[in-house]
């Protein structure tokens, strides 16, 4: 699991941030956050995937991704806040892992 330093609060985020991203699956948004290093949030509304176990499956699969890419935390510039908005339901991303993996690996390279 990525750690707490990496970990963006999101009932604490506030409303400042700013559209990043926005794609199939997921929506992207930062704020620069005047820290050491960037972090991230996951956002999956109970509308999309109404069982909390398939909520916490896709935000652990969010922060496995992050976690396997930490120099992209580390050394982004400025150091800014993650919030990764997920848009579709569980039974689309559960069928297309890899290409939500893919886009994710497009998204950090930018």
């Amino acid at each position: 699991m990525i750690s707490a330093r990496y970990k963006l609060n999101v009932s604490l985020a506030s409303k400042d941030f700013r559209a990043f991203y926005r794609g199939r699956f997921f929506a992207i948004k930062k704020k620069e956050n005047g820290l050491s290093n960037s972090r991230v949030g996951v956002i999956v509304s109970r509308k999309n995937s109404p069982l909390a176990v398939r909520r916490n499956e896709i935000e652990r699969l969010v922060y496995r991704f992050f976690e396997e890419n930490k120099p992209f935390l580390d050394v982004f510039s400025p150091p800014s806040d993650f919030l990764v908005i997920i848009l579709t339901s569980y039974s689309e991303i559960k069928d297309n892992k890899e290409i939500l993996i893919k886009e994710l690996n497009n998204v950090i390279s930018i």
